[in-house]
């Protein structure tokens, strides 16, 4: 979204501020590998649509083989980060959706192709009336899956009886240049040579570890911009001409506008 008045703030990236991401990398932790695994799913290819995508329901051996690769994970917290949801009812297991404008379908239709091994059907139309304007999306929904749990527990807590989007510390081991790219393509806006990160829905707590970990991740530079009370996140043209090789692969066409 277009963004007009702002006060731009700065983050001081002190050894302090960034005591609790260190003491988790003292962990050791890491996502990328699992030697226990027996999942059938390759490495780090689009799996996207196959036999199981239009099957009505699936068997518990079919719900064993599917899981998530690094490459299927990453592009997940991208949109997590963006414009995506998850949900998880009581005992239930946890599901993924996405929307997005009706002129944003390339974007989406990419998507689908990556993730349409965990849906149940084709993405779907919808229509809605605001302000007596009508407007079209498309959306798409995972089935409820156990391997999407770790993702929902990375990103919502119950507090007070509801369960609410946050941002932890453990993101920090889940961010690659994968994710930036989605999280860019979902939620990124233009702004003079850089880029603005809209992270309304975050508190300024959080936002403040999400810089945090671009600084310690990439090596770069962003700065907090307050608007409206709201909080946003701006990547500035010498820290964007520094990432760009990295998150360029992952660009779909229609949003390369947003880096070029």
């Amino acid at each position: 979204c277009a963004i007009s008045l702002y006060i731009s703030l700065r983050v001081n990236p002190s050894s302090k501020s960034f005591s609790n991401i260190n003491s988790l990398l003292e962990k050791n932790l890491s996502t990328n590998t699992n030697t226990s695994c027996k999942q059938l799913t390759l490495w780090n290819k689009q799996i996207g649509i196959n036999s199981m995508s239009f099957k009505p329901r699936l068997t518990n051996n079919d719900k064993i083989l599917l899981g998530l690769t690094p490459r299927v994970k990453s592009i997940i917290i991208g949109l997590i980060l963006s414009d995506a949801w998850l949900q998880k009812r009581g005992h239930w297991n946890s599901r993924i959706g996405f929307k997005q404008s009706i002129i944003n379908f390339p974007y989406l239709w990419n998507i689908y192709n990556e993730l349409g091994y965990l849906c149940s059907g084709l993405p779907m139309a919808a229509k809605t009336v605001t302000r007596g304007k009508i407007f079209y999306s498309v959306f798409l929904q995972t089935r409820q899956l156990a391997c999407l749990n770790e993702i929902f527990n990375l990103f919502y807590l119950t507090k007070n009886g509801q369960v609410i989007k946050t941002v932890k510390q453990e993101l920090f081991f889940y961010m690659d240049y994968m994710v930036l790219a989605h999280w860019i393509m979902g939620d990124g806006s233009k702004r003079a040579k850089g880029i603005v990160l809209c992270t309304d829905n975050f508190s300024l707590q959080e936002v403040v570890l999400l810089v945090n970990i671009l600084i310690l991740k990439f090596d770069i530079n962003p700065t907090i911009q307050k608007e409206k009370n709201k909080f946003r996140i701006y990547i500035n043209g010498k820290s964007l001409m520094k990432i760009k090789p990295f998150i360029l692969p992952y660009f779909v066409d229609h949003f390369l506008y947003k880096i070029n």
